[in-house]
């Protein structure tokens, strides 16, 4: 059973990371008020951060673990990974439908801090020791803390590949989706159209129909012919992609494509490669994004006003990422880990019990900026962001669950 110096040690790093956050925003608070950004400059930084900086962070930290022998030895990762995001959005579509909660309460739900929290828990249960518990035979706390880390990254990864794939959609409501998808009402090349009125009908009648146009030798000789069925079908793909399609989603598929393309991963991800640098500038522009993204939030709440969301829709979003994932999260593990020796690692598992847990992730102002859903909807998310990182070092509970249940499951 976990110590309690381990428990007091990961709530306090928890609460260090959160004040940190907090503190960010608070600076961006008070450059608004004092007037050192005014609205002009709010939206150009917050342009930035979506279009160029989170790009290329994802382009970065996708890249060098987008690799073949990665996909082939950590498959069971992306697995957890879309299991859990998948149970966490039946919550959150559960929540909004029986307790009528605001849509933009599903991806807070969904969309966990999969990444800064997660290795800074590892980092913190190494400095204390704990991660002792977790070591087998021959191993040490170096290498398991290696290993500890490329699992959360590689869990990462799936995460934001899904979060800007599909985040933006789940903020846009049935009436904007309807005007997305107005193309399907677009006419064909066969749609008949209704006399101008009766009088003119009744004049062509009486004629024997409207004039035939003159024909020529070039003339086709039934009219023209429609469009061929794929170009209508390439129109609608295109049409398809370009909704979907976001800067950062771009940035990490980009990633993820030169990542698993031998070449082209050598290239773009390896320190003695020609490109080299450019990765390295694409990593440099990358770390600039999570400052400016809570600085420019706390701006944002200065200057657009403090929306207090729900009480219902925080206590079920509290209550589902620090109390119910948790045990779902190690009740999943531990059944998979008694019927399977995938991966057989009791950091790996422990990974897997706390990487769905904690708060909503920072990257979330990112994702609201982007879908547009109204003035409410973008406070109310950034309220709830920071309101989340107050309550983060409640995610000890879940740390001190994760490392119970895996001192008690068998590897050998």
């Amino acid at each position: 059973m976990p110590d309690i110096h381990a428990i007091l040690e990961t709530a306090w790093s928890s609460t260090s990371a959160a004040i940190s956050v907090v503190l960010v925003l608070t600076y961006g608070f008070f450059a608004r008020k004092k007037g050192l950004i005014n609205d002009e400059g709010e939206r150009n930084i917050g342009k930035l951060c979506t279009t160029i900086f989170l790009p290329c962070l994802l382009f970065s930290e996708v890249g060098p673990l987008a690799s073949w022998d990665n996909l082939r030895e950590y498959w069971m990762i992306i697995a957890y990974a879309v299991f859990f995001q998948l149970v966490s959005w039946g919550f959150g579509v559960a929540g909004v439908r029986l307790l009528r909660l605001p849509h933009w309460i599903v991806p807070c739900i969904v969309f966990n801090n999969t990444t800064s929290l997660p290795l800074l828990l590892l980092n913190c249960l190494a400095k204390a020791g704990t991660i002792e518990e977790l070591l087998v035979d021959g191993d040490t706390t170096k290498k398991a803390l290696s290993r500890g880390v490329v699992y959360v990254l590689i869990y990462s990864l799936v995460a934001n590949l899904a979060r800007f794939g599909f985040g933006p959609h789940m903020l846009k409501d049935e009436k904007a989706k309807e005007e997305i998808h107005a193309w399907t009402h677009h006419e064909t090349p066969h749609q008949h159209h209704a006399p101008k009125d009766d009088d003119e009908g009744e004049g062509e009648e009486a004629a024997g129909g409207p004039e035939p146009a003159p024909q020529s030798e070039a003339s086709p000789l039934l009219g023209e012919p429609p469009k061929p069925a794929d170009k209508r079908w390439a129109k609608r793909l295109k049409r398809n992609v370009k909704e979907i399609m976001n800067p950062p989603l771009a940035g990490g598929l980009t990633a993820a494509l030169f990542g698993v393309v031998p070449f082209l991963h050598r290239w773009f991800f390896t320190d003695d490669s020609f490109l080299a640098p450019l990765t390295m500038s694409f990593h440099n522009l990358g770390q600039l994004y999570a400052v400016l993204q809570m600085f420019v939030l706390g701006a944002h709440l200065q200057s657009k006003g403090y929306a207090r969301p729900q009480y219902l829709a925080l206590v079920y979003l509290f209550a589902f990422r620090f109390a119910i994932m948790p045990l779902i999260s190690s009740s999943v593990v531990a059944y998979v880990r008694q019927h399977t020796t995938v991966l057989l690692d009791p950091v790996f598992d422990f990974v897997m019990i706390i990487a769905p847990v904690g708060p909503p992730a920072l990257t979330l102002a990112a994702i609201v900026e982007m879908a547009a859903p109204g003035q409410a909807t973008i406070t109310a998310v950034a309220t709830t962001v920071v309101v989340s990182y107050a309550l983060a070092p409640f995610v000890s509970v879940g740390v001190t669950l994760a490392l119970y249940v895996v001192e008690g499951l068998n590897y050998k």
